[in-house]
């Protein structure tokens, strides 16, 4: 049996989606970025956000993981392919459901500065700065967490829980 409780409540999470869009329209006022999601995690935060934004654009996606079905990041970042999206001359928007040690987002915005973008900024959902063995920027960050294990909204534990429309504090039962 799996045993979760709120950490927050999905209000607060909508709430706090509509601020941050808030501040992209400001940062990006005549022509938005390309906006790529790490992939399945931040597909749920992304739609959510780019709801809130005027711009038409399409939501790109990168596959990059360390848990794998683990509750804490391995340490290695698996990027499944290239992203096959054009950056060269563009900026990035780089959105991401949970930046934990910041290997993967250090990894993926140094790939994405490789291809040619211009900058790559990144919105999180969830930051867990106590955690980070990589200092990462971090522009917009929805919270910031405890060190604990979470799901919902879009975050998953061995592919579960991901409808969870609030973030909840996964805790494994005993049995």
């Amino acid at each position: 049996m799996h045993q979760f409780r709120t950490l927050i409540a999905a209000d607060a999470v909508q709430r706090r989606i509509g601020e941050i869009a808030a501040d992209l329209r400001n940062r990006y006022p005549d022509t938005p970025p390309c906006v790529i999601a790490v992939m399945e995690g931040a597909r749920v935060f992304a739609e959510a956000l780019l709801r809130h934004l005027p711009w038409d654009v399409p939501l790109e996606g990168i596959r990059a993981s360390s848990y794998g079905n683990e509750t804490t990041s391995g340490g290695t970042v698996h990027v499944d392919g290239d992203h096959g999206v054009d950056v060269a001359g563009r900026p990035v928007l780089l959105l991401e459901d949970i930046v934990d040690t910041g290997r993967t987002v250090d990894r993926l915005r140094g790939m994405l500065l490789q291809h040619g973008a211009t900058e790559v900024h990144v919105a999180t959902l969830l930051s867990k700065p106590s955690r980070r063995v990589v200092e990462v920027e971090l522009e917009h960050v929805g919270f910031e967490i405890p060190d604990e294990f979470v799901i919902g909204f879009g975050m998953d534990f061995a592919g579960n829980f991901r409808e969870l429309d609030h973030i909840a504090i996964y805790e494994p039962s005993a049995d």
